[in-house]
């Protein structure tokens, strides 16, 4: 959502579609606080409560859900700014005007070959590797490290206990 202009899709999308689908609102990085501003506005006038927030340990997104006066669950998806301590450091995209997302989690992908292979970076298709290449990688082990790291603090700041949502927090 990148202004307030959307606001009348996004009540069609409330109004025409069962609640049982998701909606979640998305801010454009490309048109910054004004977006954030527009989704913030939309929220106020849905009247929608938070209910909850969930972050993910070592990946960039966080969101939070709010309920609508009907019942409906929405959710306002940011992204917080993450980076693999090793991969991002000398990496040229790493600052806020190329790398806005930072490292957003693992993704996989599929090459022209057909190979799978694991992706760290939207901007950086150099860095995926084959996934039995990544498994066995330094990549591997510092995706890891992150993840158990964030979830510590993550878990210090916001009260989480382990379990099976113990990425989550």
């Amino acid at each position: 959502m990148p202004d307030a202009s959307r606001v009348p899709r996004v009540h069609r999308l409330l109004t025409e579609y069962s609640p049982a689908i998701s909606v979640r609102l998305l801010n454009s990085l490309d048109d910054g606080e004004e977006s954030i501003a527009a989704i913030n506005g939309l929220l106020v006038e849905l009247k929608a409560v938070p209910i909850g927030m969930s972050v993910t340990a070592g990946a960039s997104g966080w969101r939070t859900a709010y309920r609508l006066r009907s019942g409906r669950v929405v959710y306002f998806k940011q992204i917080r700014p993450v980076r693999l301590p090793r991969t991002c450091a000398g990496c040229r995209f790493n600052n806020a005007t190329d790398c806005e997302e930072g490292y957003y989690g693992v993704r996989l992908y599929r090459d022209r070959r057909g190979t799978f292979q694991v992706g760290v970076c939207i901007q950086r298709m150099d860095l995926c590797l084959p996934v039995e290449e990544f498994v066995r990688s330094d990549l591997r082990e510092e995706v890891l490290s992150l993840r158990e790291s964030e979830f510590r603090k993550l878990a210090r700041k916001y009260g989480a206990e382990g379990g099976a949502d113990a990425d989550r927090v």
